[in-house]
């Protein structure tokens, strides 16, 4: 009895470690078990795994506070078109312990294939291979690592920049992916339409999606307000505002929302507005961060391999303090 004693006192431990937010954890199969010999345990690990026919990889990151019987949340961190796993882990710090004690943290690669170019990118992306599928190669890594790990199957997340943070969307929006997680964060997000510029399907299934997206009005990568522009290899993406409007109908959010104004006036970093929705009761279900000439750039107080240009605040401490009150 010993054992079943331990795992049910770490199991309701696990309800208040992840920034301090009570939740239930749900815990995987995977709880009990020992760490497999192959995961570095003072470094992150590439891993491979077979996806939908095609050798896919992505990086691993245990946190040094992990224990086997107590259930932790679970981040996924997709890089930007032409980057790399390592480059995304190294951007969005998820590995690092001062903005994430708990988490396991996945970076994964994106496939190297673009109209006859290697170039890393995802799903969405108007070059990439149409015989990759993305989403089921998330599920399939959430699959993996829910059998060796144990992980509160109620705390999975995705984060992304650019490209990736269009595969995040993308995750929202398929039925398939859509009950798997608890909230979104992309960055500077890659939202593409359709060739004929219409919206692509957005289906998720469930009644509310959870979405924080940071966006530069300066962005020339993936413009604020959108690009219609068929030629250009990057595609047509949605203007910011109605990609917003999009998720607020499906949300069903509130018609107002509460708007502060961050940094700017007396300070050398840019001018930020904050939107937040409260969509079927639930506060903050919608959030937008509108950062005024900011470029197509990781918002952070550091300088880091998107810029040397700094802001009043760090994306990924204010990801990780939202992720953690959101839950399904």
């Amino acid at each position: 009895m010993q054992p079943l004693k331990s795992f049910t006192l770490a199991l309701l431990a696990s309800c208040f470690q992840f920034l301090d937010i009570a939740y239930a954890a749900t815990p995987s199969s995977g709880c009990g078990r020992q760490i497999p010999g192959n995961i570095n345990l003072t470094a992150s690990t590439n891993v491979s795994i077979i996806s939908g026919g095609f050798n896919r990889s992505y990086l691993f990151h245990l946190p040094k506070a992990y224990d086997i019987d107590t259930p932790a949340p679970l981040i996924f961190s997709y890089h930007g078109r032409t980057r790399s796993a390592e480059q995304q882990e190294g951007l969005s710090q998820f590995s690092n312990s001062s903005y994430n004690k708990d988490a396991i943290a996945v970076y994964p690669q994106g496939s190297q294939w673009s109209k006859n170019r290697r170039v890393r990118q995802w799903q969405g992306d108007p070059v990439a291979d149409p015989e990759v599928d993305d989403i089921k190669f998330t599920l399939d890594m959430i699959d993996a690592i829910k059998s060796d790990f144990c992980i509160d199957t109620s705390r999975i997340y995705a984060a992304g920049k650019s490209n990736g943070g269009g595969l995040v969307n993308l995750l929202a929006c398929d039925p398939r992916s859509a009950p798997v997680f608890a909230a979104y964060a992309p960055v500077s997000g890659a939202f593409y339409l359709n060739k004929n510029k219409s919206e692509p399907r957005c289906n998720p299934g469930v009644p509310l999606i959870p979405m924080m997206e940071f966006h530069g009005t300066g962005d020339e990568t993936i413009s604020y307000d959108g690009n219609n522009n068929d030629s250009d290899s990057r595609g047509p993406t949605f203007n910011i505002p109605t990609w917003l409007a999009e998720w607020k109908e499906r949300d069903d959010c509130d018609r107002k929302n509460t708007t502060k104004t961050l940094c700017g006036e007396g300070t050398d970093s840019p001018e930020v507005t904050r939107y937040e929705w409260t969509c079927r009761g639930e506060k903050d279900a919608l959030v937008h961060y509108r950062i005024d000439g900011w470029g197509h750039d990781w918002p952070s107080t550091f300088a880091n391999n998107d810029t040397k240009k700094t802001i009043c605040f760090d994306a990924t401490r204010v990801i990780m303090k939202w992720f953690g009150t959101k839950s399904l």
